[in-house]
């Protein structure tokens, strides 16, 4: 199982690449970064740049880790628009771009940008359910060939050209999302998923994707789940860990044992064994951002740690 960092937290665009070149120098796969137009506390208003003019300039700035989003945004972009840019940033970046998408859920973008015109605002989950079945088709078919033609009900390509096409062949496809539809999209479209959250919604995702797998002709072994694990936690003491335990069943109203064997937060050891239990289900990357840290320097010291008394003993 790789890991990847999640760069978000660094806020400043000093700080993301700081972050992002000491990972690569730890030696993790990747960096990633949200994909929102605004913040997800305070209301929103706390500064956010846009990801993907972020993720352009550390590619430039980089030279080994993966670049992605956890997770992109398909209500953002036009889906053939959004294969250009995933094309030409693979290009430009040797190979590193990741690719992972979802259908969007968050009403404030969609109703603050009028992501979908005329005062719409956020589609149904149905409907951009639909739309990410169509994206999905599109993405793959330009990703796949220079010159695209499609026909769906949200859109309507003739001749489409994207020309040069991404290094990665056959690019893979990750998709954000656990309810039933999404995963049965999943398993019929993409070449891999992505969960957020931890062992237990792991677990419950993987149990529901294998039937599904099975279907289509595709093994578990074959496809690529990762994991957006970004409230990571690397305690010092098991006192330390029981004692979050506790803080966090009592806000969750959740048992103290159930909350343990979820969360993937804990003493080197305690992580060792929680991460060795995601690798047997399945995962294949591990999307974290390690707490508590509220500088850059403070940063670098638990991503360092993590990678010496974790990572190493995988």
């Amino acid at each position: 199982m790789e890991f990847g960092y999640y760069i978000r937290p660094a806020s400043t665009f000093e700080g993301m690449v700081e972050m992002s070149k000491h990972a690569e120098e730890l030696g993790f796969q990747g960096v990633y970064l949200n994909d929102h137009v605004h913040g997800m506390r305070e209301r929103g208003m706390e500064p956010y740049l846009e990801s993907w003019t972020v993720l352009s300039a550390l590619g430039a700035l980089t030279s080994r880790v993966k670049l992605g989003h956890v997770v992109l945004f398909n209500s953002l972009r036009n889906p053939a628009f959004l294969a250009k840019s995933v094309a030409s940033l693979d290009r430009m970046t040797d190979g590193r771009f990741e690719l992972l998408i979802g259908a969007g859920w968050n009403e404030p973008e969609y109703t603050g940008y009028d992501l979908m015109e005329r005062g719409r605002g956020m589609p149904s989950p149905r409907e951009r359910v639909d739309r990410f079945k169509e994206a999905l088709q599109i993405l793959r078919g330009m990703l796949n060939n220079e010159v695209f033609s499609y026909e769906g009900k949200y859109w309507k390509l003739k001749n489409a050209i994207n020309r040069p096409q991404p290094i990665q062949k056959n690019m893979r496809i990750s998709v954000g999302g656990t309810k039933p539809r999404m995963i049965r999209i999943t398993a019929k479209y993409a070449d891999g998923l992505n969960i957020g959250g931890g062992l237990t919604g792991i677990k419950r995702a993987v149990d529901g994707l294998v039937p599904e797998l099975e279907k289509n002709g595709k093994r578990l072994e074959d496809f690529y789940v990762s994991v957006f694990a970004s409230q990571t936690t690397l305690n010092d003491s098991i006192e330390e860990y029981q004692s979050m335990v506790k803080r966090i069943a009592e806000r969750s109203k959740r048992p103290a044992q159930q909350v343990m064997d979820d969360i993937t937060s804990g003493t080197p050891e305690v992580l060792v064994e929680k991460f060795r239990k995601a690798e047997d289900m399945g995962v294949k990357l591990m999307i974290v951002y390690i707490r508590p840290a509220s500088n850059i320097t403070e940063m670098k010291r638990k991503l360092s740690d993590f990678k010496d008394k974790v990572v190493s003993q995988l």
